[in-house]
């Protein structure tokens, strides 16, 4: 190259700046975005859970500490959170693991039809789950009490309990634990426990000595995410444990939003301990795991031999299927009912009644208000969530490593801390983002980007580099083989995670009712307002036609899966 004249040489050497200068713009762009959005909202809480911001100069101060601590109803509020979520995780891993080797395992009648409608209770928003189960089990007007004292057993259900709760949680989180705890089943070698029946182990001893002990990483790792998601929840346990008082964190950081002025100080502290909880699970989840070793993979193919459960299939398919109608059949019907009537269990059904709730201009200007929004957020965090993942799986930048541990560090925490700390950043900021729509895409993108990175960069992984140094070897740049000889194979995942956080983003409550305005209200907050005034039938006619929009979304989900994944002519690709 030495041998070149210089102009050529330059204009060489300017071609290959001009090619690598969109990756470099990409790469200084994303990461000061990952710096505004994941990690000044983690410092803002730090800092004004110790710094007065009230008094001139934010003098240090550890006067929000003493007060949660001083005070019983925080200490109160942090029980509750203990206990109500460690119930929750633990009936959620019981469900999920008995499901899992349920249809993993054994010849349970109708396993996989069975096993696709448990996994439908993730699509429906918690809070919609908590409201059904309002009108199912509440101690004086749940229909479910209601049949029971027709026949003289009066009051004995009470969902508005510290149990009520926990079982209402776990339901919902168990197929979280299942779908994980399924996928290690799929994967384990099968060899050892057909090893231990032929010692004379029993099927039950067999997966009590064999099966559980390998599938430990699993069950732990379902475990601390169904743990993680219940501290952070919000509107389940408001419309459960508002009645009685029985409020956790999360319920206190909303009731100190609502102060005036708000106390920002006590919010701060109060999302410090959600983190702490989730840090210390995950820790804990590492100290119990060790440096164990759990490998049952082998390049031996295999094939699980199911368990033949006999007489015992009946009870399986009855547990199965109380699980379906518990989840989904009984809290959508009573949410039909709860919306055909003029107010709750008047006795008159009126289809009208329920399209009455919907047809007002409000409902649909909030609707059309969350579409927006997800479309927009559900779209910048999957474009982020490329650029990440192909910095984190194609290139040798210094500190990469560090980048995916602090996008990803946002899915540990609860979501409610996560939107304090976003409010506390911009609330003080010089520009104004704080009161907008723009701050509620900012915490969506900042704490959901994770998930389109893992999706992303699984499909990445499987992409050989060979292909894109041959496009790079015949003349195209790193822009230009991306888009032509990447993407096309990534695509299937792009899809499917931009869809999945769409779902996420229009079923949003514990971080929107942080950050929300009257202008750019989400159909979340408005089912929320709904609750708050105990207009129970218009409430249920929200929560179907938001369950709804998560169904339809799952459905094209499920669409574009086989559209991307069926077989393609491949076509030779050469340069322009």
């Amino acid at each position: 190259m030495s041998d070149l004249p210089f102009a050529e040489r330059h204009a060489m050497q300017r071609q290959r700046l001009m090619q690598r200068l969109p990756a470099a713009l990409a790469v200084v762009l994303i990461c000061s975005a990952v710096v505004i959005l994941v990690i000044a909202p983690l410092f803002a809480v730090l800092y004004r859970a110790v710094f007065d911001a009230d008094t001139p100069g934010a003098s240090l101060t550890s006067r929000y500490f003493a007060e949660v601590l001083s005070k019983r109803i925080y200490w109160d509020a942090l029980v509750n959170t203990l206990a109500v979520s460690g119930g929750a995780a633990l009936l959620a891993t019981l469900l999920g693991v008995s499901f899992a080797w349920i249809f993993e395992r054994t010849d349970t009648w109708m396993r996989g039809v069975l096993q696709w409608i448990s996994q439908l209770p993730i699509f429906i928003p918690p809070f919609v789950g908590a409201v059904a189960w309002a009108l199912l089990a509440a101690p004086r007007s749940g229909i479910m009490n209601r049949m029971l004292a027709a026949v003289g057993i009066p009051g004995v259900l009470d969902v508005y309990s510290r149990w009520g709760m926990l079982i209402v949680i776990g339901l919902y989180l168990a197929p979280y634990v299942m779908m994980i705890v399924a996928a290690a089943l799929r994967s384990m070698d099968p060899g050892l426990e057909e090893a231990a029946q032929v010692c004379g182990l029993t099927p039950l001893q067999t997966m009590r000595r064999i099966t559980v002990p390998l599938l430990a990483p699993a069950i732990l790792s379902g475990a601390v995410l169904s743990f993680t998601i219940a501290i952070g929840l919000f509107g389940t346990p408001v419309v459960l444990g508002w009645s009685r008082q029985i409020l956790m964190l999360t319920s206190r950081i909303w009731i100190g939003s609502q102060e005036v002025p708000p106390n920002y100080g006590v919010m701060a502290v109060l999302s410090i301990y959600l983190l702490g909880l989730s840090t210390l699970t995950i820790w804990l989840q590492r100290v119990l795991i060790g440096k164990r070793v759990y490998t049952t993979i082998s390049g031996k193919g295999f094939r699980p031999r199911l368990v033949e459960l006999g007489g015992w299939r009946w009870a399986t398919v009855i547990l199965a299927t109380l699980y379906v109608v518990s989840t989904i059949i009984a809290p959508i019907a009573i949410l039909v009912a709860a919306a055909l009537s003029r107010y709750t269990w008047s006795g008159s059904y009126s289809l009208a009644n329920a399209i009455g709730y919907l047809q007002s201009d409000d409902v649909w200007f909030t609707l059309q208000n969350s579409v927006v929004i997800s479309v927009i957020s559900a779209s910048v965090a999957t474009l982020a969530g490329i650029v990440i993942a192909w910095i984190v799986v194609r290139t040798r930048l210094p500190g990469k490593g560090v980048l995916e541990y602090v996008i990803l560090l946002p899915i540990s925490m609860p979501g409610i801390a996560f939107g304090v700390g976003m409010l506390l950043f911009w609330i003080n900021a010089p520009i104004p983002v704080y009161g907008t729509t723009l701050i509620i895409v900012f915490a969506f993108v900042g704490r959901f980007t994770a998930y389109a990175v893992r999706s992303v960069s699984a499909s990445l992984i499987q992409v050989h580099p060979e292909l894109e140094e041959s496009a790079r070897v015949c003349g195209y740049g790193p822009l230009r083989t991306f888009t032509h000889i990447t993407l096309p194979l990534i695509r299937a995942s792009i899809v499917a995670a931009w869809l999945l956080l769409f779902s996420f983003f229009m079923t949003e409550l514990s971080m929107v009712v942080i950050l929300y305005t009257a202008a750019d209200r989400t159909f979340s907050v408005l089912a929320f307002e709904a609750w708050n005034v105990g207009d129970f039938s218009r409430l249920a006619s929200y929560s179907l036609l938001q369950m709804a929009v998560g169904i339809v979304f799952m459905a094209i989900l499920k669409t574009c899966f086989r559209s991307w994944n069926s077989p393609r002519s491949m076509q030779p690709v050469t340069p322009n």
